[in-house]
């Protein structure tokens, strides 16, 4: 079976989230001083999905990850039908 599962982190300015693939470790973005940082997937109709936290970087998803995420992605029409 085929795990499509992300890394990503959140930078604080405009709310921007970087993503990429789970071989790489969060610490190796650490200088970019994140805000939060987990796992996603980018699977799912029009939405992201942020979940879980980064061991090495100690910091966990925020609860608007998901919703800040798909913003950035899929735009704000994706944003507003989040249920």
């Amino acid at each position: 079976m085929f795990d499509n599962r992300q890394k990503y982190i959140r930078f604080g300015e405009y709310n921007s989230f970087l993503f990429f693939p789970t071989i790489i470790d969060h610490k190796v973005f650490k200088h970019l001083n994140p805000i939060s940082a987990g796992f996603c997937y980018l699977d799912q109709v029009n939405v992201v999905y942020c979940f879980g936290e980064s061991v090495s970087l100690e910091l966990q998803s925020m609860e608007d990850d998901t919703k800040l995420a798909t913003k950035q992605v899929y735009g704000i029409d994706a944003m507003l039908n989040l249920k």
